[in-house]
């Protein structure tokens, strides 16, 4: 057995990350409707006024008719509140009432054009019509031909509790992606704390229906530094087969020898399931680039990998089976349907998978889309500024309504002009080169 990995990342992802709560920040800058302070007194006990001695140095007037705060710590962190009047006497902005008092060394903001969340809802609007000036670029390497399972290198975890595609019974999982222990891609699944198994099924992947009558060999590389703790099975709704157990010896199985099991699945199966067990609570595994191989196939899903519209740009096959060597061979015939599934030609088997393409810009949080103001997007500096400028043409969109005064109407169709024109520069200048040509017959 030897540690180690093959290497390339599922997706190509940018070193760079930047949270909604900053880019709104940058936003707010950018037209001249930012302010951030610190309440100097307690407020009312109803929570309808911040102190703060820094707001005597302006009028009155200062926060006019669409001013809202936002409470940015404390007991009330992140509440939004309508101002209705600033008295610049002692520095009180009255509002809305919030939750409780706001007191002395709480921080806040004030939003004078539009709220936070108008700025918020028009920051991830802009995301996805940025496209395709800024987008994310996809590298995914987690499909190999002839191999059922979806998630095989567990790269996606939409639950911190189990990858995508998978289910835990009594044992802990959870993602690793720290080396030696991941095999292969960006991350591993680690499995430890107490004695059960980790399971992927056909309620999950109804492809497994398919393998209904037939053999299967159900593969997967193992690190466990405990003997006779972590085997592999084949379920069926009534018969389990084991594999060999990983003997226990804190390192990888080779890269030509990972645990392996074979079983015919029933004709008739009540369940079709492939289970990677601990059998000993105090032992640590973790399991990487699984395989189930069985009659050969030629589609496989792809509708959980985010490219643009489903669709990958360009598909590869690696040179020879599993060695990764560049350069990859273009495949040209190949097309995905309107079930999100890529076809390939059947001929080919075995090989692992490059599907390289976009994918639309968002704010995610643990994986997944968010609009918590932590949440983070795949850009930095100079391309927020892009990302600004569309949310600027959002913002004026948005308060260019029917029932406003034309005054106010025309105000805001002014700064969307300026604002259009400052997208096409700002672009111009910082913006991603065009996505790759589709390369595919059909």
């Amino acid at each position: 057995m030897k540690q180690g990995g093959y290497g390339p990342l599922l997706l190509i992802r940018s070193a760079m990350s930047t949270t909604l709560e900053s880019v709104m920040t940058e936003m707010s800058k950018q037209i001249g409707d930012y302010w951030s302070s610190t309440a100097t007194g307690d407020g009312a006990v109803g929570g309808t006024t911040v102190v703060d001695a820094l707001l005597m140095e302006f009028m009155n007037a200062w926060v006019g008719l669409e001013a809202h705060d936002r409470i940015t710590s404390g007991t009330y962190d992140e509440e939004e509140r309508y101002i209705s009047s600033l008295s610049n006497t002692a520095g009180t902005l009255t509002t809305i009432a919030h939750g409780g008092q706001i007191l002395t060394n709480v921080t806040y903001e004030v939003h004078r054009v539009a709220s936070a969340s108008d700025k918020r809802i028009c920051l991830v609007r802009a995301a996805r019509n940025c496209f395709p000036d800024l987008y994310t670029q996809i590298a995914d390497v987690s499909k190999s031909i002839s191999n059922w399972l979806r998630n095989p290198n567990f790269e996606v975890w939409t639950s911190a509790s189990y990858p995508d595609y998978c289910r835990v019974s009594a044992v802990t999982a959870a993602e690793n992606t720290t080396a030696p222990y991941v095999r292969f891609g960006s991350s591993s699944c680690k499995l430890d704390t107490a004695a059960g198994y980790m399971y992927t099924t056909n309620t999950l992947v109804p492809d497994f229906q398919d393998l209904a009558g037939q053999t299967v060999t159900f593969t997967s590389h193992v690190w466990c530094d405990t003997a006779s703790a972590v085997r592999l099975a084949i379920y069926d709704g009534t018969t389990t087969t084991y594999s060999d157990y990983h003997p226990g010896t804190s390192d990888w199985t080779e890269s030509s020898d990972p645990l392996e099991v074979s079983a015919t699945i029933a004709d008739t199966p009540t369940s079709v399931e492939f289970r990677w067990y601990l059998a000993k609570a105090a032992a640590t595994a973790y399991i990487d680039d699984a395989r189930v191989i069985g009659p050969r196939r030629n589609k496989y899903y792809i509708g959980d990998l985010g490219f643009h519209k489903d669709t990958p740009n360009i598909v590869q096959i690696e040179p020879s089976q599993y060695s990764q060597a560049e350069p990859w061979k273009t495949l040209r015939d190949w097309w995905v349907d309107n079930d999100k599934y890529l076809h390939l030609p059947a001929t080919l088997e075995d090989y692992r998978l490059r599907l390289r393409g976009t994918k639309v810009l968002d704010f995610l949080a643990s994986g997944v889309s968010s609009t918590d103001w932590a949440a983070t997007i795949d850009i930095d500096q100079p391309q927020v500024d892009i990302l600004v400028a569309q949310a600027v043409i959002e913002l004026c969109n948005q308060f260019m309504q029917p029932n406003q005064e034309s005054a106010t109407t025309d105000r805001w169709e002014r700064a969307k002009q300026i604002w259009q024109l400052e997208y096409k520069e700002r672009v111009g200048r910082h913006g991603m080169d065009a996505p790759e040509a589709t390369v595919s017959w059909g």
